[in-house]
């Protein structure tokens, strides 16, 4: 009997023998294990817009600090409605673009969600909470500008990779608290999200940087100040901060040697303990920021799209 039921779980992919080589750090729960062919060459993911995708590029969705800010926009043709997805980049909070994120937000189009790629304010321009403002001013946009692009109002998701996911994370923890709601536009409407996806993304700044011995230089622009100086914006920008029973589900997603799975060992007790459902994913011989490129970037795609299309269905 016993046999049967491990030949049945690996008939469906419960099981990945090949992942016997992969072990996670104590107090690490791996929910599922991806092999990434061996056959693919490294390479840098397209963003050359796929057929059966419509492209709006450039499109303003709010204002921060007074100025644009705009996004890109990927849609599957037909009527839709069709489940919405934000994409935000990462780069420390200090760098990146709605660029980067392009080809994933076109991927995922492919996959029949309308995805958008933000910019939002850097830690150069604007202290935190700027960045979450600007990115729950898009989710509003879309939902303000759901019956012009085809998009379901109450099914949008968000994915974000490193410090895009932390601020995914903001999103999934503050939907329905009202903070850091800013002004950027449309503030009538919701800026909750249904569903989460957190690539190599930090939970908890605040331990983080208690527990380093210097500074890290990125957090110290991003909040204003040291720790024992901003103590308080260091508990405010923690994701586990805000974790409550109207979370969405979130997948967390990363690569081999990404530290797997070590970021969210008490974050996920707290989710399990609030009944928030939750799931990792480790994607074979990836480092972090390794979406953004083949081999990676299509397993990395095919599980998001596999849980989104659960999450917001």
């Amino acid at each position: 009997m016993r046999t049967a039921v491990i030949l049945t779980a690996i008939s469906l992919g419960i099981f990945n023998l090949h992942a016997a080589s992969f072990k996670p750090a104590p107090g690490v729960k791996v929910d599922k294990f991806v092999e990434v062919p061996k056959d693919v060459k490294p390479s840098k993911a397209s963003d050359k817009v796929p057929e059966g995708v419509v492209a709006h590029e450039n499109l303003v969705f709010g204002t921060g600090g007074g100025r644009e800010l705009k996004l890109d926009l990927y849609a599957p043709k037909g009527d839709g409605p069709f489940p919405g997805v934000v994409v935000v980049h990462g780069g420390g909070w200090t760098g990146g673009n709605k660029e980067a994120f392009r080809s994933m937000a076109q991927q995922l189009a492919v996959k029949g969600f309308v995805a958008v790629t933000i910019d939002y304010r850097l830690a150069g321009e604007a202290k935190f909470p700027g960045a979450v403002e600007d990115c729950k001013a898009a989710v509003r946009w879309m939902r303000a500008n759901a019956k012009k692009y085809h998009i379901d109002p109450k099914r949008i998701g968000g994915v974000g990779g490193s410090a895009g996911g932390h601020l995914v994370g903001m999103l999934a923890g503050t939907g329905k608290s009202k903070l850091f709601e800013g002004a950027g536009g449309n503030e009538k409407q919701s800026s909750a999200i249904q569903a989460c996806v957190m690539m190599g993304a930090g939970v908890d700044q605040a331990t983080r940087a208690a527990e380093t011995k210097n500074p890290i230089q990125n957090q110290l622009v991003f909040f204003g100040g040291t720790y024992a100086e901003k103590k308080e914006l260091y508990v405010a920008g923690s994701p586990i901060t805000h974790l409550s029973k109207d979370t969405p589900p979130i997948l967390l997603i990363e690569g081999e040697f990404d530290s797997p799975g070590e970021r969210y060992v008490e974050f996920r007790k707290q989710l399990d303990a609030l009944k928030v459902p939750n799931r990792l994913v480790i994607v074979q011989g990836g480092k972090h920021g390794c979406w953004g490129s083949n081999p990676w970037s299509t397993p990395f795609v095919e599980e998001i799209a596999d849980f989104l299309k659960v999450q917001l269905r």
